[in-house]
């Protein structure tokens, strides 16, 4: 199947990288010339979180359990970290998803829209998308 170069209208973002020791996961990342531009804790996702871009190398939001269960438990069963999933910008979130679908994927929202802290409240969601992975969808402001 072909597609246009943006057939599905996302722009990369950010990837997404799970870890249980923050801390040196941050001196790996700074080690690499990253910066961290912002950190908090985002109550609606119930994990800690740093924005951590870099002049040449993609941007790399570090995620982080907080206290109790949350998002994070399944992916950091058999690893302290890893990189779970890829964030992608969209003007349009219904289209996305809806070119997507059109594409032949199978797409499972398993979180749907909410305000993101760390992105100023912009709406985030994330999807499943077979034969891929998990993406996070993030709407343009």
């Amino acid at each position: 199947m072909q597609f246009s170069m943006q057939a599905f209208a996302l722009r990369f973002h950010h990837f997404g990288l799970a870890s249980r020791r923050p801390e040196q996961t941050l001196n790996f990342l700074r080690g690499l010339g990253h910066e961290v531009i912002r950190q908090v804790y985002d109550p609606l996702q119930n994990v800690n979180l740093w924005l951590c871009p870099h002049a040449s190398m993609p941007t790399v939001e570090l995620v982080a359990p907080a206290q109790g269960p949350g998002p994070l438990d399944a992916i950091l069963t058999t690893s302290s970290e890893s990189i779970y999933h890829l964030c992608y910008e969209t003007e349009n979130l219904k289209a996305s998803l809806e070119a997507l679908k059109e594409g032949g994927f199978r797409v499972i929202c398993v979180s749907s829209p909410k305000p993101a802290i760390l992105f100023g409240n912009r709406q985030v969601s994330f999807y499943m998308v077979k034969d891929f992975g998990i993406i996070e969808l993030l709407e343009s402001s």
